[in-house]
């Protein structure tokens, strides 16, 4: 069975004001060149929140649907997702998520690690294969952005909104000096960058009843991997830097292809007659998100 369409999460770039494919999206360029081509308004979106908005479900509901027992009294639920910070001169960037290898065993680890950190809060962190969850006696009001504005760019130093948005943004900086104290002696054999931090976003009421009908997902982002069966998949799910590991070397690309990124997502689809003359990168006629996600249901 083949895949009808393709979404990658972090191709586009925005740099001083313009859009550009990303770089690694070059040996397919000639492929994109003869397809129509159709721009919409994107909120920046990974791999899990991209499968949340097809399924109609909030990130967090989803991976905590998949957990056979969460803590007593768990009231709410949110994505954790590690990140590796690097230390720029005022600033700090975070890893893109495609490049931070991530198993099931370090979800483990942070578990082990954290969670005497958490009790005080009244908070536990739970993995589900290799993801993570950090479940909630105590709600929090607090709204974060969703990891996919973080990942690959740098690190706010603001508050969050919300009553709770100091709170939580106290609780985010002890787990980066705790796992500062803490690193992980194999990933630095392996030479692997190391999470230093987590970030939360995503979150869900619990208990929830969900009537999510899964859709089978080809991909190779863990937390994604966690709660789907890629099986005869007609749906491919990828960062950037995990294509090539998703496409087979010379493969011809799905009949749907959607470019997303930095505001916007470029969606592109095989004509009858293909089109000729150079590839341009330039949003025209941008339709609006909701567009796109009609569409979307539509191909899926």
């Amino acid at each position: 069975m083949s895949v009808d369409l393709l979404i990658v999460t972090d191709a586009l770039m925005k740099q001083q004001d313009a859009v550009h494919g990303h770089p690694d999206l070059l040996q397919y360029q000639a492929q994109f060149s003869s397809r129509s081509r159709c721009w919409f308004e994107c909120d920046a979106k990974n791999s899990l929140a991209w499968y949340a908005m097809l399924t109609d479900c909030s990130p967090a509901t989803l991976l905590a649907a998949a957990k056979s027992l969460l803590p007593a009294g768990t009231r709410q639920v949110w994505v954790a997702s590690p990140y590796h910070a690097q230390m720029m001169r005022d600033s700090v960037r975070v890893l893109p998520e495609g490049e931070l290898a991530w198993r099931e065993q370090d979800a483990v680890r942070l578990c082990d690690i954290l969670n005497p950190l958490l009790l005080d809060d009244q908070m536990q962190l739970v993995n589900i294969g290799a993801a993570l969850v950090l479940a909630c006696r105590e709600p929090l009001d607090a709204f974060p952005e969703g990891f996919a504005a973080i990942a690959g760019h740098l690190l706010p130093d603001h508050h969050y909104e919300g009553e709770d948005g100091g709170r939580l943004n106290r609780l985010l900086s002890e787990i980066q000096m705790l796992l500062f104290q803490h690193p992980s002696i194999e990933r630095h054999d392996n030479q692997q960058p190391d999470s230093n931090g987590i970030w939360l976003w995503g979150s869900g009421e619990w208990p929830q009843v969900s009537e999510t009908t899964p859709i089978a997902v080809a991909t190779r982002n863990p937390f994604l991997q966690s709660i789907v069966d890629g099986r005869g998949a007609r749906l491919m799910i990828s960062e950037t830097a995990q294509l090539q590991t998703l496409l087979q070397s010379g493969a011809r690309l799905p009949t749907s292809v959607v470019l997303a990124g930095d505001g916007y997502a470029l969606l592109l689809k095989k004509r009858w007659f293909p089109a000729f003359g150079k590839f341009s990168w330039q949003p025209k006629s941008v339709k609006h998100e909701s567009d796109l996600i009609t569409l979307l249901h539509n191909v899926i």
